[in-house]
């Protein structure tokens, strides 16, 4: 989108549209983002609703404490549309931690009743500007892969995809694979990680773990990093006529009470080889704790269910460029 195209939706705009007010709104934001996203939320979306609500509530004091107590997901930029005095829209603005330039955008959400009347699409044109305004050059966002009029909106926008993945959980304490292990699969030696991290950043470039880019700390096997994650992080690599073809991260994470997946196949190879990854990292990884996994949507499901995984939701990740001359927009 041009900027002259941004300063056209900024004069446009009605006073319905207004800035989010985190001292004053996030208990009838927490009601939205609850009433819109019902039955979409996980745990920890549905506890920091209920948090939003009850800090939200107890008026400055709350405020005060959620600003201690809440991350900064609970107190957003972005704006509301309000209705006969109540908010009935809400596009909530995140920087990613650690890179400036890159912002999400979240929690778009319009009551049931006042759908299919413009406010979407108002609320994310004026987050757009802001998100300029502010210095992001990447906006990105995730939405249910199945809102296929949502992701319309988006692309219409200007938005592209960038990965179609599925969330993939399996419980603690399922007995691993039976048998022989396949061969192929074996634990990648330190030395080798700056091979792992380029078949990885090359296969991924909008990212392994959301919201933020390539990283390559998970896989660098140096520094206080490395100390102090010895134990919990493990990788595996696969190699076919001496060719990098396959890669398997599991990291365990403590305040989720869980081990964290990053799989990686070629794209020649998908489909066929995730199930012997993931068996040598049953075998290997202690089974107390519950594994997840973001894998491309429709690419091994067969293999993961057999495995003991079931699936959650498909998330379709996009993501918008916004041009040098749009972060001259006046707010």
């Amino acid at each position: 989108m041009t900027a002259a195209a941004l300063v056209g939706v900024r004069r446009a705009a009605r006073p319905n549209l207004r800035p989010v007010n985190p001292r004053s709104d996030m208990a009838q934001v927490a009601d939205l983002i609850g009433l819109a996203f019902s039955g979409e939320l996980d745990a920890s979306g549905l506890q920091m609703i209920r948090e939003m609500r009850a800090f939200g509530r107890a008026g400055w004091l709350g405020y005060q404490l959620s600003r201690m107590m809440l991350p900064p997901a609970a107190r957003p930029h972005g704006f509301v549309w309000q209705e006969q005095g109540r908010i009935v829209g809400n596009a909530s603005l995140l920087p990613v931690e650690g890179y400036p330039q890159r912002w999400v955008l979240a929690n778009v959400a319009v009551d049931p009743e006042w759908r299919r009347r413009g406010i979407a699409r108002r609320l994310v044109v004026a987050s757009l500007a802001e998100a300029a305004r502010l210095g992001a050059r990447l906006l990105i966002l995730q939405v249910a892969q199945s809102k296929r009029e949502v992701q319309a909106l988006y692309a219409n926008l200007g938005f592209a995809t960038t990965s179609v993945r599925t969330h993939w959980s399996r419980p603690a304490r399922l007995p691993a694979p039976q048998g022989e292990l396949p061969d192929g699969p074996q634990p990648r030696p330190p030395t080798e990680w700056e091979e792992q991290w380029t078949f990885l950043r090359q296969l991924h470039p909008e990212g392994l773990i959301w919201p933020f880019p390539p990283e390559d700390d998970l896989f660098r096997p140096s520094g206080m990093s490395a100390f102090l994650s010895a134990g919990r992080v493990r990788h595996w690599l696969w190699r076919q006529d001496g060719e990098l073809v396959a890669s398997l991260t599991a990291q365990a994470r403590a305040a989720f009470q869980e081990w964290r997946l990053v799989l990686s196949c070629a794209p020649a190879r998908r489909g066929k080889l995730e199930g012997a990854m993931l068996a040598h990292a049953l075998a290997e990884l202690p089974p107390d704790l519950p594994l997840s996994l973001e894998y491309p949507t429709g690419t091994a499901d067969a293999a993961l269910e057999a495995l003991g995984f079931r699936a959650g939701r498909a998330l379709t990740w996009m993501a918008l460029d916004l041009p040098a001359e749009a972060q001259g927009v006046p707010g």
